[in-house]
């Protein structure tokens, strides 16, 4: 049998396929690894109205963010690796399932402490969506198209955030924030149709990775010895702790700190996502010319300049414009790194893709935020506090990069552990 990330038996050939199925599979693969945003963004602009509605505290709300995201991290640890043993199509469908339930016990939540359980279960369920379609996108795809796939799927990814406070300040225009969880259980319910429809399974059965034997372990073990994994998995980590920050702070910083309403807000932040979307774009375009990591280390340096941006405009009261300037830049900077990161992580393995997918993903999200929610329960929430912890983050990073790249130097490639495929570190 293959070793995990050894030879790679073939592929289903998407060639084969009729440009409209394409198109229908990638923009379902989009809509999954999206679930994760609109989870967030739709909910964001009704923060300030649970937190009179509950009764409860600013920093309690908006741990509501952190306990969404350690759900999608800690489920993407469990949903890879079941569906490398299993199969894609059924954990995509169950994710998609549970998401629909968690959303609708969030909106009957009486309570922080239930809304805080509720938020946690449905970051579980939908981390489903999020690793098994990263997976999936493997299973079709390798080398230079996998970049260029998911730069696809970041266009699907982007517009999330884009939309989702719009049609979240829409919702609170007609109805409450409740209401907003009501429709999240919707497009739960309507991914999981759209799934078992739309999906094939794409897992050939050569590849799967079975129980409690050393094939299972090696799956865990081998993306940690993979200097372009551990690498790509950092940068992935600081640019996610970066845009977590972003998202939990910046419904306080703009709605109560600079006193913009819910419409003004929601635009705001639309206009801010399309830097997401751009970004997502420019990353594989320039890693053609540049080399992948190196255009991860210049995006992270764009990320520092504009937290201090934040940092500086909040605490002189500069105009608003320069304060969402450099907002906007620090989401651009993320959506460069977010997938063009994941990407250079899955390449080196066909084989354990999920689990590959669960160990980077996972990593994204449980440890990007660790520390906005360490910020956002010690300190009060401000543009200086926003990005002063961006900048810190950023620094951070920098400097595991630096000490992983040093390390690292001399050493062998890791060949045996992934595909013979073009290393995307460097450039074409």
């Amino acid at each position: 049998m293959d070793s995990v990330g050894g030879a790679r038996p073939r592929r289903l050939d998407v060639r084969t396929w009729s440009r409209r199925r394409r198109f229908a599979l990638l923009a379902l693969l989009g809509v999954l690894v999206a679930g994760g945003p609109l989870g967030t963004d739709m909910y964001t602009p009704g923060l300030p109205r649970v937190i009179d509605d509950l009764d409860t505290e600013t920093g309690l709300v908006q741990l509501t963010l952190m306990a969404y995201n350690v759900g999608l991290g800690v489920g993407q640890f469990a949903w890879g690796p079941i569906s490398d043993r299993v199969g894609r199509r059924g954990p995509v469908i169950l994710g998609s399932v549970g998401f629909a339930l968690a959303a609708l016990l969030c909106s009957f939540a009486p309570n922080i402490g239930v809304l805080l359980a509720g938020r946690v279960l449905m970051g579980f369920a939908g981390a489903a969506g999020i690793v098994v379609g990263r997976a999936i996108a493997r299973d079709l795809y390798s080398g230079a198209e996998l970049t260029r796939v998911f730069g696809i799927l970041a266009v699907v990814f982007g517009i999330a955030p884009v939309i989702g406070p719009l049609i979240g300040g829409f919702v609170l225009s007609v109805g409450s924030w409740r209401s907003t969880f009501l429709l999240l259980m919707t497009i739960g319910v309507l991914l999981a149709v759209a799934s078992a429809v739309g999906i094939p399974e794409t897992l050939r059965p050569e590849l799967r990775v079975h129980g409690a034997s050393a094939e299972r372990r090696e799956a865990w073990i081998a993306p940690l010895r993979n200097r372009q994994f551990v690498v790509s998995v950092l940068i992935l980590v600081g640019a996610s702790t970066s845009m977590i920050l972003y998202l939990s702070c910046v419904p306080i910083v703009l709605q109560r700190e600079r006193g913009i309403d819910v419409v003004g807000y929601s635009m705001l932040f639309a206009f801010n996502a399309v830097g997401v979307l751009l970004g997502a774009q420019v990353g594989p375009w320039l890693s053609r010319r540049l080399g992948g990591i190196r255009v991860l280390v210049l995006a992270l340096t764009l990320n520092l300049a504009a937290a201090v941006t934040v940092a500086l405009s909040s605490a002189l009261r500069g105009p608003l414009w320069l304060l969402d300037a450099g907002m906007w830049f620090t989401v651009f900077a993320a959506g460069i790194c977010m997938p063009l990161a994941i990407g250079l992580a899955l390449q080196p393995f066909a084989k354990g893709a999920g689990t590959a997918a669960a160990i980077a993903g996972g990593s994204q999200l449980a440890l990007g935020s660790i520390a906005p929610a360490i910020v956002v329960s010690v300190v009060e929430t401000s543009g200086v506090v926003l990005g002063i912890a961006q900048a810190a983050a950023t620094i951070v990073t920098l400097g595991l990069v630096a000490v992983a790249a040093l390390s690292a130097r001399g050493a062998p490639r890791a060949r045996d552990l992934g595909d013979a495929e073009p290393d995307l570190t460097e450039p074409a």
